[in-house]
């Protein structure tokens, strides 16, 4: 990529972008891929084309020009096959490589599984379950083996009582097939007769790279304090409880809260938007049910791939700490069709989709697999290594998103940024008026830089709001909103190097003291109290509470979907006689997250009580709620 004839945000935007992806997936066994497949061949590769499908206006593609040496089944229109995996050179500048599709040399000897890819008789095929239905021919201890490549496979086994991990006692996923012997199986198996055996005797954490030039790749916009949003695909995930939202919001969790890095993936809610791998549209998503056929659907009697995930990155170099590195500038994950059936076998699907989820997304970051493929330690020889999330299956044990130290050393290699300085403590936030904040804290490091300073509302995630110099212990927040609630923590920052953050301290901004006025988003209760309301549903959706009008002074309701169905009851209660306050009483019928916010409108104090997403909403009985009794 070359920037001086473009502006810099162009230069990104034009910049050829190539993806690196893993595939998760339930084994299919040599039987049912030999049943399943339209055609099982041997044939010798002559020639690739990576442009095939930008030029046939289709999914960026490759396609090679395939010789038959022998059917073992199916009927073929001729000799020459052509076989499309997806991937390849695209439109504008940009490639696409997907992991799991896999990728043969002009002169090599395969056996494929195929499938039919295009019209019948145009002897166009593309691969059974991708990677699973492709094996290439190589030399091991003067033997001829049929070899697939796992090394991009993150394996789970579905058994009749339920879900179970894939043990690793070897360094090899599976036991080495003699290349003639399989192929003389499968032909005998396609013809209905029995064959002998085709085994032949037996003969740390990664980084992905770029397979043209070796380099490994990662994002560089946390190195400067960005973020990074993800959406999910509004059609949501099915066989999961509330499509997979939260699920996929713990996953990025997982990898933000990693405390020795500035890694900061975010949940920015749903997107229409379905192109995932297929394709690089500038957003980062996770795509469910594979709506585009990328790969062969799921099927839980005979398995298949569970889930793709990877990012697109710019072919060009950029140099960090001295060394050439690919810039990630998306990421991208696929979620297999059919794998409702799976998730009704776990014993516990959200905690097995959050793993799936967390593993896919820890290769958008460029991280490769802790152990168990073909390139790393059996995860038997090392116990570290086997409670890795990247290792090359899923535990599937109900663990989830979580990351062990060898994940952690991976994200280290990628993304540490030197040692950091301590973190401030005692953080303390005071509303001096309806738009101003004063915060304090304890300076705990000897060599900042300055301080940042982080902001978020109840609902919402924090963000960098600003910088004050090294040395100061307090800083002024302006511009606020009245009536509404902040919470703040504050790092130390060196040369870009963050601390941990401190401890976080909410505060609620008072509102001006002005009459309240009822409309439809208003309550005033007792004449004097104003109550407003917003909601949130698990799927994305949000919005203002309505207000239900009932004849009652003291109290009244709220609606959020519809108007016959009440979501909150709100009550106000003079207590003075009882214990010198004015109370606020609260019962909610709802599952969705709430915030309430209660002015008293005549001193302009402020009261706000949130139930979180997910959370289970209990009555609230505040008999502390407000002072100002004769």
């Amino acid at each position: 990529m070359t920037v001086r004839r473009l502006l810099p945000i162009l230069a990104l935007a034009l910049a050829a972008r190539s993806p690196v992806a893993a595939t998760s997936f339930v084994r299919v066994s040599d039987e049912a891929l030999v049943d399943q497949a339209a055609a099982v061949v041997v044939a010798r590769i002559e020639s690739v084309d990576r442009r095939a499908g930008a030029r046939s206006g289709g999914p960026v593609a490759t396609e090679y020009a395939v010789r038959l040496e022998r059917a073992l089944k199916g009927t073929l229109g001729g000799p020459e096959l052509r076989v499309r995996v997806p991937g390849g050179e695209g439109t504008n500048g940009r490639s696409l490589f997907v992991p799991g599709a896999p990728e043969f040399r002009p002169g090599e000897r395969a056996l494929l599984f195929l499938e039919p890819a295009g019209p019948a008789g145009d002897n166009t095929f593309r691969l059974l379950h991708l990677f699973l239905g492709a094996f290439h021919e190589a030399e091991a201890g003067g033997l001829r083996l049929a070899v697939r490549d796992l090394a991009a496979a993150s394996e789970l086994r579905v058994t009749p009582e339920g879900l179970a991990p894939v043990p690793s006692t070897s360094a090899t996923p599976e036991g080495p097939r003699g290349f003639e012997a399989f192929a003389r199986w499968i032909a005998a198996r396609a013809a209905g007769k029995a064959a002998p055996g085709y085994l032949a005797p037996p003969v740390k954490f990664t980084l992905y790279s770029d397979a043209a030039d070796g380099n490994h790749l990662r994002w560089f916009a946390f190195d400067a304090g960005g973020a990074v949003e993800w959406r999910a695909l509004d059609a949501g995930q099915p066989g999961l409880a509330g499509g997979g939202y939260a699920e996929f919001q713990k996953a990025l969790r997982a990898w933000s809260d990693e405390p020795a890095t500035r890694i900061d993936y975010r949940y920015a809610g749903t997107t229409p938007a379905t192109a995932g791998l297929a394709r690089s549209d500038g957003i980062n998503s996770v795509v469910f049910d594979d709506p585009n056929g990328f790969v062969t659907p799921f099927d839980c009697a005979r398995g298949g791939v569970l889930a793709i995930g990877g990012p697109w990155y710019e072919t060009e170099t950029t140099s960090w700490r001295g060394e050439p590195w690919h810039r990630i500038v998306e990421g991208d994950v696929v979620v297999n069709n059919g794998l409702s059936c799976l998730f009704a076998r776990a014993g516990n699907p959200s905690r097995l989709a959050e793993e799936i989820l967390g593993h896919e997304l820890g290769h958008t970051l460029g991280l490769g697999h802790a152990c168990g493929d073909a390139v790393t330690p059996a995860c038997a020889s090392n116990a570290l290594l086997d409670q890795a999330l990247m290792r090359a299956f899923v535990h599937g044990d109900g663990r989830g998103a979580r990351l062990e130290a060898d994940d952690r050393a991976g994200l280290r290699k990628l993304y540490d940024q030197g040692p950091a300085p301590a973190a401030p403590a005692r953080l303390a936030a005071l509303a001096l008026s309806p738009v101003e904040v004063s915060l304090t804290w304890k300076d705990r490091s000897a060599d900042e830089t300055g301080f940042r300073v982080e902001m978020r509302t109840l609902d919402g995630e924090f963000s960098d709001i600003g910088s004050v110099p090294a040395n100061l212990k307090g800083a002024l927040v302006e511009g606020l909103q009245p009536a509404s609630s902040y919470v703040f923590r504050v790092r130390a920052s060196r040369g870009g190097v963050l601390s941990e953050p401190s401890n976080e301290a909410a505060v609620v901004t008072p509102a001006v003291p002005a009459p309240c006025v009822a409309d439809t988003w208003t309550l005033c209760l007792s004449g004097r109290y104003r109550v407003q309301a917003t909601w949130k549903a698990r799927d994305g959706r949000m919005g203002q509470a309505a207000v239900l009008p009932i004849p009652a002074a003291d109290s009244g309701l709220f609606w959020f979907l519809e108007p016959d169905n009440a979501e909150l009851l709100v009550k106000a209660h003079d207590g003075c006689a009882e214990n010198g306050r004015r109370w606020i009483f609260i019962g909610p019928a709802t599952n969705f997250q709430y915030l309430l916010t209660v002015t008293d409108t005549r001193t302009g104090k402020v009261r706000v009580y949130f139930n979180p997403l997910g959370g289970s909403p209990r009555a609230v009985t505040d008999d502390d709620a407000f002072g100002d009794c004769p």
